[in-house]
């Protein structure tokens, strides 16, 4: 495998409606693969632009990213080539498609449940202006991300059962969203980091009690 040290920057490009990579994408990616004692198998779920599954892939993990936008899925295969990295790229809905077992399951969950093509647009042109998006987020943020919680408590029930023991689970959320799911029966938080420039955000890894 190539050294870290001379693996080359990822190119990534974007699109209209696939939120850009910044701040909370990077630190998500960085810690779902240095949290691990060697690389596995990964899912990048509701991959966008690709940069989590594409970092990964890079350092030697066998990757799976999903996403359930075809502008997403579309950008992601564009980047996988445009980089030279090879990971299985699909459509699903969350986890719908999604049968095998992972290592690691990485995930920026959208600002909102039940994104659509039109909301994505409009998610999209927020965070390409990080002024623009840190102000609205300052002033608005719990009412624009609304109520996510069972949201987010669908996505570490189903993580569950796609992780395989001692499997992780890191989400890139608000720091009461991680609060409430490490309240949760058997799910241990293991770390919260912040996201710099980025207020509450924060990038928390989870792992879970064996089954009985």
């Amino acid at each position: 495998m190539t050294p870290l040290e001379t693996l080359p920057e990822l190119i990534i490009m974007d699109g209209v409606g696939v939120c850009s990579t910044r701040h909370d994408t990077r630190l998500l990616a960085e810690s779902a693969h240095d949290g691990a004692a060697a690389p596995g198998r990964a899912l990048d779920l509701g991959t966008g632009a690709g940069y989590v599954g594409l970092y990964l892939a890079q350092r030697g993990w066998q990757v799976d990213a999903v996403d359930i936008s075809p502008r997403a899925l579309q950008l992601a295969q564009q980047n996988a080539a445009r980089n030279q990295v090879a990971l299985r790229i699909y459509a699903s809905n969350l986890f719908d498609q999604v049968q095998d077992a992972f290592d690691v399951i990485a995930c920026n969950p959208p600002m909102r449940p039940g994104e659509t093509e039109l909301s994505r647009l409009v998610t999209s042109t927020l965070r390409r202006s990080p002024r623009l998006s840190q102000l609205l987020m300052d002033l608005a943020g719990s009412r624009l991300e609304g109520n996510r919680l069972p949201f987010l408590t669908h996505i570490v029930a189903q993580a569950r059962q796609h992780l395989t023991p001692g499997g992780r689970l890191l989400l890139a959320i608000n720091a009461g969203e991680v609060a409430d799911l490490a309240r949760l029966p058997g799910v241990h938080l293991q770390r919260a980091l912040p996201i710099p420039g980025m207020g509450s955000q924060q990038v928390a890894e989870f792992r879970f009690e064996a089954a009985a």
